[in-house]
């Protein structure tokens, strides 16, 4: 149940009122495929890379976490002692992150060892669990984000190290082609544990895991077709995570982040067919009347959509509450335990160097 009183006020309302009580102490994360509500309340927005940097530098002691639960973790992780992350429906996963488990990646990452004679470096997509990410820290890896992906994988190919690339088949896959990467030196490991590929995968330099985003899957090339006819001239731009042939067909692929700066850049009367979350393009396009900005397909992530302005005001209800004095409880703590925190930590901090290297 909600705290006393939350049910009997608009929620975006409620939501306004507490914020300005509560100053300073909450900040407010949304991701950028977050309801338009979501988006407009938050402090800051972003995608995953973004909101785990922000989420650890802001100076609140509650972090509301309006995302899946993935990245509400690597904001824990980061979090400095004090601070609390917290997510207004704990409900709110991940597909794609729930494909693979440390477990799961232990033994694989055994089996390649073994298979190539030397230690294989983990790779892991943001859109995974604590654990995976402690897995791969622990290992020496680097956690990456679909904008970072090429930085993150050259930092191990170009000093010769084969690479397991987890748990985003796709990303991986067009990751490696914008890097140029030998087809014939990258494989797929299929979740029965088969191994899938054109060469000797003792001298593999990327091994893709074999797990995929719903949300991204749906889009093919027939609607790059169809969308080019719609609209003659019209620029496709699709996320990374889509299949290989959509991406090779695309005129641009890149990061949420990526789109948004795009289709900012392309100025009044541009045309955009984008290839992403549904929600995020028609924000997009209400942001930007000015321009054509169209849904590739509408393709929707509902684990997004969990998070309503109901469930937020409940969660900020709660910080109320206790910062007054109260005894109930938290809407919804999201901890990570320590060894879990410190190696994951690790796996994140290489990304975040990694990124400012490049730079």
């Amino acid at each position: 149940m909600s705290p006393a009183g939350a049910r009997a006020e608009d929620p975006v309302a409620g939501i306004r009122r507490v914020r300005v009580r509560l100053g300073p102490a909450v900040a407010i994360a949304a991701h950028h495929y977050q309801r338009p509500e979501i988006v407009a309340l938050a402090d800051f927005t972003g995608d995953s890379y973004r909101l785990a940097v922000e989420a650890a530098a802001s100076r609140a002691r509650y972090i509301v976490f309006c995302g899946v639960r993935f990245m509400a973790e690597s904001a824990a992780i980061l979090a400095r002692p004090g601070q609390e992350v917290l997510i207004p429906d704990p409900g709110a996963g991940c597909p794609m992150a729930d494909m693979i488990d440390a477990g799961a990646a232990a033994a694989v990452l055994a089996r390649l060892d073994t298979l190539t004679g030397s230690e294989v470096a983990p790779v892991t997509y943001m859109n995974s669990s604590a654990d995976m990410k402690a897995v791969t820290g622990a290992r020496g890896g680097s956690v990456c984000t679909s904008g970072n992906a090429a930085a993150v994988l050259s930092r191990f190919l170009d000093r010769g190290r084969s690479v397991f690339f987890s748990p985003d088949r796709n990303l991986g896959w067009n990751t490696a082609r914008a890097l140029g990467l030998d087809g014939s030196r990258v494989f797929t490991v299929r979740r029965d544990g088969s191994i899938d590929g054109t060469g000797d995968p003792s001298r593999a330099a990327l091994f893709l895991w074999d797990g995929h985003c719903h949300v991204h899957r749906r889009f093919t090339v027939a609607d790059l077709e169809a969308a080019r006819a719609r609209v003659p001239g019209i620029t496709v731009m699709v996320h990374p995570e889509c299949d290989g042939p959509v991406a090779a067909a695309a005129d641009r692929t890149g990061s949420t982040e990526a789109i948004l700066e795009a289709v900012r850049a392309g100025g009044p009367g541009s045309a955009w067919a984008v290839g992403t979350e549904a929600g995020f393009v028609h924000r997009l396009a209400a942001a930007m009347p000015d321009r054509t900005v169209l849904p590739l397909r509408e393709s929707y992530c509902m684990n997004m959509a969990r998070i309503d302005a109901a469930g937020l005001y409940a969660t900020l209800r709660s910080v109320e509450d206790r910062l007054d004095g109260g005894t109930g409880p938290l809407y919804h703590p999201v901890t990570v335990g320590v060894s879990v925190r410190e190696d994951a930590a690790r796996a994140l901090t290489a990304m975040i160097d990694t990124v400012a290297g490049a730079r």
